[in-house]
């Protein structure tokens, strides 16, 4: 097996252009902008997010990937890599925007020379790595067998000779109140009949403020246009340079044809998909500093819905709301869960802001980040290969529709039934809260059975108490409140047992004064 993807291994895979619909439902689109705000450079990398591997085995290929990336020197080796090849194909898109003249070849030759060096640093960082993952060990091999056919090519030497030629020219510029001067001095070598003179810097101080002056060389700033727009003094020296070092000029043409395109289109591939997992490394390492763990999680060979499907998590926690919290003082709750075996369904209930849905969202979101082979939001997380994931969260009505909100929520409720989401991970929030209880009841009914037909897991939130009566495949949870409080504060965590069958809306109406009482005395 040769290297080919260091997302895809050697699957051949059509990525995602567009936002999953559960996205905004598990929080995933805020997550995913912490995420590229971690990410180095302008790449494009949401696409990744959007398409899961699909195998068991390309979640592995990605585990495996993400820990030896967990190390510290090649983490770094592969920055300098990407950051190498940045500065390469920087001047590669000069030398392609300016044509076929001379100013071309040379942006060509500074464009490879960046390629190599980058390439031959990654190749001896590699080649004293060991790693513990197919992918990084395929790379390896590749990145030493391509260095080795650029120095059987040709290629390296011609790079480095163009360079050495290119180095040697020499030219002096004298400014006055008549003009400028270009004397174009011979190759002799620094050292040799006469001293070297730093001609730059000379220039430099003629031009007074219009340059920045290091220890080895002086910058100039605004003496040429730009990068694409030579200026007539520019062109004054190109041309005299040209008739007084024809051999150099030539030189650097010759490997410009020759060496026309030289990056290999793996590698490119390589330095886009690798972002995938640098810029989550940051947010992970990120997220645990708000002291929230983010641990691999165990995503077995047993796909959802068979016997011996595990389903369980430790520590579980919304991320999101970790890093929305972050230095408010507020702290996140963890909860634990275990489905059973069986495909089921957790049917949520208890007071309102009680983490109900902050709980099923939670779920959902570790399911997401092991189903794309990545750490996931707990301390520990063991689940089924789910195919896909599936919600359907509570939506405000909209103003402008002529359909009532229970119409708009069966017209969203209805793609997800009638497409195949067999062996999908389900979330249900808050269904048919205008319809009356009795109709809520039995629609609620109806949907948990079409799913679990269907050998989904999933979570119904729910504040109807009638459809947490556990089966085989039900199992109630309820959200806590704080014993003998007056107040019924909220403790966030949610355990097994029996729904309450009693609201919780005492507390709310005497904070708001809403008690026959109080309302009969306002109208007094």
């Amino acid at each position: 097996m040769e290297f080919q993807s260091i997302l895809f291994a050697d699957t051949s895979v059509e990525l995602d252009k567009s936002m999953p619909a559960f996205f905004q439902d598990l929080h995933l689109d805020y997550i995913l902008n912490i995420i590229k705000h971690h990410t180095t450079g302008d790449y494009q990398t949401d696409h990744y997010y959007y398409t899961f591997p699909g195998s068991r085995q390309l979640i592995d290929y990605r585990q495996q990937v993400f820990k030896d990336l967990m190390d510290r020197g090649l983490r770094q080796a592969v920055y300098n890599f990407c950051y190498g090849m940045k500065q390469s194909r920087h001047s590669y898109m000069l030398s392609l925007e300016c044509g076929g003249d001379i100013r071309a070849a040379v942006y060509h030759l500074e464009a490879a020379l960046l390629y190599w060096k980058a390439l031959e640093m990654f190749g001896k960082c590699l080649d004293s790595f060991m790693p513990v993952s197919n992918g990084i060990e395929l790379l390896k091999d590749y990145v030493l067998k391509h260095i080795a056919e650029c120095q059987e090519n040709g290629f390296s030497n011609a790079a480095a000779g163009a360079k050495e030629i290119f180095s040697q020219m020499r030219f002096c510029m004298d400014l006055n109140h008549e003009g400028v001067t270009i004397n174009v001095k011979d190759n002799t070598k620094p050292g040799e009949e006469e001293q070297e003179r730093n001609y730059l810097a000379e220039l430099a101080v003629l031009l007074h403020g219009n340059c920045a002056a290091t220890e080895n060389q002086t910058i100039l700033k605004s003496i040429f246009p730009n990068a694409l727009e030579p200026s007539y003094l520019e062109n004054a020296l190109v041309k005299l340079l040209k008739k007084s070092n024809p051999g150099v000029f030539k030189e650097i043409q010759l490997f410009y044809k020759n060496y026309k395109d030289f990056y290999p289109e793996k590698l490119l591939r390589f330095e886009e998909e690798v972002q995938f997992y640098l810029g989550f490394i940051n947010f992970k390492e990120k997220t645990e500093a708000h002291g929230s763990r983010m641990a691999v999680p165990n995503v077995t060979n047993t796909v959802a819905g068979t016997e011996d499907s595990s389903f369980s998590g430790t520590g579980i926690y919304d991320i999101a709301l970790v890093w929305k919290s972050a230095g408010r003082g507020y702290k996140v709750v963890p909860n634990d869960f275990c489905f059973g075996r069986h495909p089921s369904f957790f049917v949520v209930t208890g007071p309102n802001q009680g983490g109900k849905t902050t709980f099923a969202r939670s779920v959902g979101q570790a399911v997401y980040f092991s189903l794309m082979g990545l750490p996931a939001n707990a301390a520990l997380f063991t689940m089924p290969l789910f195919k896909g994931i599936s919600t359907h969260f509570e939506a405000e009505e909209k103003i402008q529709s002529n359909s009532g909100k229970l119409k708009e929520e069966i017209d969203r409720l209805a793609p997800m039934m009638k497409q195949d989401k067999r062996c999908n991970f389900v979330i249900l929030n808050e269904l048919f809260t205008t319809a009356t209880t009795n109709d809520a009841l039995v629609m609620g009914k109806k949907v948990m059975a079409h799913f679990l037909g269907m050998e989904c897991y999933g979570i119904y939130v729910t504040h109807i108490q009638e459809l947490a009566e556990e089966t085989e495949n039900i199992t109630s949870l309820v959200a806590q409140v704080e014993n003998n409080s007056p107040d019924m504060k909220r403790t966030y965590h949610i355990v097994r047992m029996e729904a309450q069958g009693y609201g919780y809306t005492g507390p709310l109406v005497k904070k708001f004064q809403l008690s026959y009482e109080d309302i009969i005395n306002r109208l007094e």
